[in-house]
């Protein structure tokens, strides 16, 4: 993952072959050295005494990683929380953390950390010497083939007689995360059908990591369990919102034609925000499976994709009944009868290289949001704005039907693509102009 990165913050810093004592907490017991396994070596958890930045790492062993480095606002990364030694080893799973306001780290959130040893196939300690194959249930690790990526959107399901062939007296499913589920108390980034079942359903809203866990009670009556993370990505550029007041209050997401600078409202004085007749910008009015603005559907010279990318979502019928899926595309508009309290999102599914993106958003009901904005390119989260602690101020003004009132822009994000087709990007923050810090916040302003 990435962004613009701004230079590390803790220059005195040692390298990274500069050793400490591992605390107290990680410290080898008889059990973690693996002496039940034959003499096994554990690999070493490499803690150091200070920090090293740059690297996604708990050097130091303190449960954080790179905590005070610099860092550009509002870039993603995969981290880890627990000794460097053990990051990819066994079961353990990178988490994700954002780069906040402050221009440092915030916290390593998600993954799957070193933990004691159980019996269910895998290495839990991540230290190469606690694997216990010879075990009822056979849990996955990263990389597992019973374990693929799911797709936004698209039904996942999640077989558990993939990891135990046994009889079963009770089977319990439970799926957790996704980045905007810390949002809102009641709101939910994704749906768990069948949770009582052998085989249940997984219906993610939205892209990101999500943590499974399956637990069951064999006919012996033994509890077994399994944990692990299903990555969901979505191809090209995908631009995705969500907001705690998203069942009262709407906001509308756009994006920027490559290459346009147009004002986000035709009209120079602002009068409404109801339509806009412009195609150089993706929205509701033009960008959904039918047209409810004066102007056509925007055509930035993209083919269309498959219908698999969007049938799943709130107007899957009308991209069925079209036959295809626009790009640029706005799958979820949070003002539908059935979308309300949903994210938004739009996609560019193939993106052209080197062409550079602006988002915005634009406060519709005018009352005060604290939206949060998600950047992934080619499935991997490069950006986070607006997330707690760094929520967007005093996000309110004139209801759209009266005059365009608030307006974010939120961040150019440039797409590289690789010659196989691989998307990545860079996303850079925006300012109010002439300013180094700070969210670009106006009202009644309907500049590029």
């Amino acid at each position: 993952m990435g962004g613009r990165s701004g230079p590390d913050a803790r220059d005195d810093a040692p390298p990274p072959e500069a050793e400490a004592d591992v605390p107290e907490a990680e410290a080898d017991t008889p059990e973690d050295r693996g002496d039940e396994d034959g003499g096994c070596q554990p690999v070493d958890g490499r803690c150091t005494v200070r920090e090293v930045c740059g690297d996604g790492n708990d050097d130091d062993c303190d449960g954080e990683a790179d905590e005070g480095c610099g860092c550009e606002p509002g870039a993603g990364r995969s981290c880890f929380a627990g000794p460097p030694g053990r990051r990819g080893g066994g079961a353990c799973t990178d988490g994700e953390q954002v780069c906040l306001m402050s221009g440092t780290w915030g916290p390593c959130e998600g993954g799957i950390l070193p933990r004691a040893d159980v019996c269910n196939g895998l290495d839990n300690r991540c230290d190469g010497c606690s694997q216990m194959a010879d075990c009822e249930i056979e849990c996955p690790g990263p990389g597992d083939p019973r374990i693929p990526d799911g797709a936004p959107l698209t039904d996942y399901l999640l077989h558990g007689r993939l990891f135990y062939a046994g009889r079963v007296r009770t089977w319990q499913w439970d799926v957790r995360g996704g980045p905007c589920d810390g949002v809102a108390p009641r709101f939910s980034s994704h749906e768990l059908l069948d949770s009582l079942a052998e085989t249940a359903t997984f219906r993610p809203r939205l892209s990101g990591d999500y943590t499974v866990t399956l637990s069951l009670v064999t006919e012996a009556g033994t509890t077994l369990s399994c944990t692990w993370i299903v990555h969901v990505r979505g191809p090209g550029l995908r631009v995705e919102m969500c907001y705690p007041e998203s069942e009262v209050e709407d906001l509308d997401l756009f994006v920027k034609q490559p290459g346009a600078r147009t004002d986000w409202y035709p009209d120079a004085t602002g009068s409404s925000a109801a339509f806009s007749p412009s195609a150089d910008q993706c929205g509701w009015h033009n960008c959904e499976a039918w047209i409810r603005g004066t102007g056509p559907r925007a055509d930035w010279g993209y083919a269309t994709s498959g219908l698999a990318e969007c049938v799943g979502g709130p107007l899957g019928d009308m991209w069925r009944d079209l036959g295809w899926c626009a790009n640029p595309r706005l799958d979820v508009d949070n003002n539908l009868s059935e979308g309300t309290g949903l994210p938004e999102n739009i996609n560019i599914d193939v993106p052209g290289d080197g062409e550079t993106f602006r988002i915005m958003i634009e406060n519709f009901t005018g009352g005060v949001t604290h939206p949060l904005v998600n950047i992934y390119c080619g499935g991997r989260r490069e950006a986070t704005f607006g997330a707690p602690p760094d929520e967007v101020p005093d996000f309110t003004g004139t209801n759209g039907w009266e005059g365009v009132g608030a307006m974010w822009r939120v961040a150019d994000v440039t797409t590289h693509v690789a010659a196989d087709g691989t998307v990545t990007c860079e996303a850079e923050g925006l300012h109010p102009p002439g300013a180094t810090e700070g969210y670009d916040v106006s009202y009644g302003d309907v500049r590029y």
